[in-house]
């Protein structure tokens, strides 16, 4: 949360910066949406954070660099990004279901995320890892001697299309001033889950924010990203599509390049 407040202070500087080169054609703009859009890594105001120059002077934004990155809507570059106090390196290319094996990998940065939820949740939310998925669990001991588990997120490898499903049961908050202007503990799970959700898809696309901004919409807002049930979406570098079911959102997820 810390690096997306950062830039939003930055944003303004970025802006004042780009406007002291010349407007980028229409063929450029289209360019930036292209993959391997070709130009250099430049710094950029905040540490550790890069920005990409295109040859024209503009900067890329929400676009693909030559070497596969992903560069977001504010022009920023991170080698990773701490998502609940855990960092998760940027990724180059889309992890699919085959190439992710079982999971073994992703455990260090899932323990990371356990002890902020720990921590700041007292034991209320649990994250698992198996050799077949991933899975966020809300955890109820109250009035037994043993704690019932109640699956809230979930991310199941799915070799149909060499990809994953993502089983959403828990309402989320993709929106972080309902933290601040209500900090209930309705919108403060929320908010955690959804960091949650953010931690499962940075670590499979290039665009986190991008997927998890789609599932949030879809889920809880206003489908702003247009998921439809059957239907392959593109957002970011991985394809969506809705399927329905009985009192859970799920959302199949596949690399669209």
């Amino acid at each position: 949360m810390k690096i997306r407040r950062i830039i939003k202070i930055v944003t303004a500087m970025a802006l004042s910066v780009s406007m002291l080169f010349v407007s980028a054609p229409a063929e450029v703009s289209a360019a930036k949406e292209k993959i391997g859009v070709k130009g250099a890594w430049v710094p950029s105001p905040v540490e550790g954070v890069l920005m990409y120059a295109l040859p024209n002077g503009t900067f890329l934004t929400d676009g693909f660099t030559s070497d596969g990155y992903y560069v977001n809507k504010n022009g920023f570059w991170a080698p990773s990004w701490s998502i609940l106090n855990s960092p998760i390196p940027s990724r180059n290319s889309w992890l699919t279901s085959s190439a992710v094996g079982d999971f073994e990998g992703l455990i260090p940065i899932m323990k990371g995320v356990q002890r902020k939820l720990s921590g700041d949740l007292h034991g209320f939310r649990v994250i698992s890892v198996y050799s077949s998925h991933m899975a966020l669990f809300s955890v109820d001991s109250s009035g037994s001697t043993s704690r019932k588990k109640t699956t809230r997120l979930a991310l199941y490898k799915n070799p149909d299309f060499d990809g994953y499903t993502v089983q959403v049961c828990t309402p989320l908050s993709g929106d972080e001033r309902e933290m601040t202007d209500d900090a209930g503990e309705w919108n403060s799970m929320a908010l955690y889950d959804y960091q949650v959700l953010r931690a499962f898809m940075y670590c499979i696309s290039r665009s986190g924010d991008k997927v998890s901004e789609a599932i949030y919409s879809s889920w809880m807002d206003n489908n702003e990203y247009g998921l439809r049930i059957g239907e392959w979406v593109l957002v970011g570098d991985t394809y969506i599509r809705y399927v329905p079911s009985n009192g859970a959102g799920l959302y199949e997820i596949k690399a669209a390049f």
